[in-house]
């Protein structure tokens, strides 16, 4: 049988252009995106020991020279000024000149950490994509944003650098472990309630199925089955046109894009706090109690209907996603929240808070006692 095309998705961000390419066969477009191989590769090792015959394929049809790949774990731990530091001495040893290509193979944290060196060697060097999670595919990879973590913050320094190909095949999605689906979840559920009612209306649908499939088992391992079992390209895709279409009007975030950040606020501080325990929560798992929060504050407010709290809750805890968590101590919720990076000293902390699906006010205000009330 013949495989389907893959779908485009085209931007124009801060002048320049960025594709989106949603298809079993996205890796081998790589070529279209590199002006001047070779490129080199950074590549999570999960993905490198999964994918090796697939890697290599992608590889040979952008180029036939030696291939230069530096391979590195993924995990919020390498989003680090050290391991950006290695990345640039072996940047520096490949002899990666001004008009070269970085290649970025991997979930999040790894196209985060890529993104972040393409964006400043050299002053800035053509960056391409290939997420290997769903949240990566729906999220982390589109957009420009890169980051690393720093003066125990999350994602304080970084710069805009949209990658000018995100290259994405749900192939990859076949090894992603039950924690990942459950990430990409989050991130999922997050473009829907901001852009798409239908897509949030099929997922909520879909809820018990969502829920035999992810509400229990080891997070560590592969989920059988899976890709089978749900539309799972075309819901990538939807979601990926919403963060599409709203990077696309507002790149730097001065309006629209702010929306992308409901469940964040909150998400980022108790991300944060649980790394300084023995329990660290991923970044999906934190996005998911920062949006059922700010759905109850909401919902309790009367500026969001009740109904549809519940629902954005039952789908959530349908995903495996934990929907509360301790909070942390009144003097360090305070300076988490003082630090949020995007917090301005004219307006503060701004809140994206929920009227209802496909609307959010980017204003809104939330007090310590709402927090503490709805966190626990």
């Amino acid at each position: 049988m013949k495989a389907d095309k893959p779908k485009t998705i085209a931007m124009t961000l801060d002048g320049r252009s960025s594709v989106f390419v949603l298809g079993p066969l996205a890796g081998l477009e790589l070529a279209r995106f590199v002006p001047h191989p070779p490129p080199v590769y950074i590549i999570d090792e999960q993905v490198a020991r999964k994918h090796p015959d697939w890697l290599e394929q992608i590889q040979e049809g952008c180029d036939h020279f030696e291939h230069c790949t530096l391979v590195l774990p993924g995990g919020e731990k390498i989003k680090s000024l050290a391991q950006l530091e290695t990345i640039y001495r072996w940047l520096a040893d490949c002899n990666v000149s001004r008009d070269g290509t970085i290649v970025g193979i991997g979930g999040g944290t790894i196209l985060d950490l890529v993104g972040m060196a393409a964006a400043t060697w050299k002053r800035g060097v053509n960056f391409v994509a290939l997420p290997t999670t769903l949240l990566a595919m729906v999220d982390a990879a589109l957009g420009g944003k890169t980051a690393i973590n720093t003066a125990g913050l999350k994602n304080p320094v970084g710069v805009f650098h949209p990658a000018s190909g995100i290259l994405a095949d749900c192939g990859f999605l076949s090894t992603l472990s039950l924690g990942a689906w459950r990430d990409g979840m989050a991130e999922m559920i997050k473009t829907a309630l901001i852009g798409d009612p239908r897509l949030f209306a099929h997922l909520h649908h879909s809820r018990e199925q969502l829920a035999a499939l992810l509400s229990s088992g080891d997070a560590a391992q592969p989920v059988p089955g899976i890709l089978g079992s749900l539309p799972w390209s075309e819901w990538i895709g939807q979601a990926a046109y919403v963060k599409a279409d709203v990077v696309n009007r507002d790149f730097r975030e001065q309006g629209p894009r702010r929306a992308l950040n409901l469940g964040h606020t909150l998400g980022h501080v108790v991300e944060a706090w649980s790394h300084e325990t023995d329990a660290p929560l991923t970044h999906g798992a934190a996005v998911s109690i920062g949006m059922a929060v700010v759905f109850r504050i909401a919902a309790e407010r009367g500026t969001c209907p009740l109904p549809t709290a519940v629902q954005v809750i039952e789908l959530l805890e349908a995903c495996g996603l934990p929907i509360s968590y301790a909070c942390p101590p009144p003097e360090k919720l305070d300076k988490l929240l003082a630090s949020d990076k995007k917090a301005s000293a004219q307006a503060g902390v701004r809140w994206v808070l929920p009227r209802k699906v496909g609307l959010m006010d980017l204003e809104g205000r939330v007090s310590a006692a709402e927090i503490r009330k709805w966190l626990d």
